[in-house]
């Protein structure tokens, strides 16, 4: 076995161990935000703190920042904006129902992509 196969299915086996983790988390993530938002449409009274951030980008491919703008779209209350590709570095611009905080709120966006980047690209990827 050639020496680049065997470390194209080295690379492939840590993306297959990365991937449930990422899922798991991001299911997390998921969850909690529709428990948010249908407290919020629930009880009286808001605690709406709406921000929008830019968030510069370490992911470098379309494909890398297309998954990202779209976990981020999909997560209750959060929306991304615009993406801006032709900048260094690319950057999204993200809405947060509940950014109180929008360092924070920055963070945690950091953190999903540092997570999505370790199952994308395991040779120098994030570990949680």
């Amino acid at each position: 076995m050639s020496r680049r196969l065997s470390t194209r299915l080295r690379r492939a086996a840590v993306r297959c161990l990365r991937a449930p983790g990422f899922l798991g988390h991001f299911s997390r993530l998921f969850l909690l935000a529709n428990v948010t938002v249908a407290r919020e449409i629930i009880t009286p009274g808001s605690t709406l703190a709406p921000a929008i951030v830019e968030l510069r980008l370490r992911s470098r491919t379309p494909l890398e920042i297309a998954i990202l703008a779209h976990l981020i779209t999909l997560t209750p209350g959060t929306l991304v904006l615009e993406v801006r590709t032709r900048t260094t570095p690319p950057a999204l611009f993200v809405h947060g129902m509940h950014a109180a905080d929008p360092d924070l709120f920055l963070t945690r966006l950091g953190d999903l992509e540092n997570r999505l980047l370790a199952v994308m690209r395991p040779h120098g990827g994030y570990r949680p």
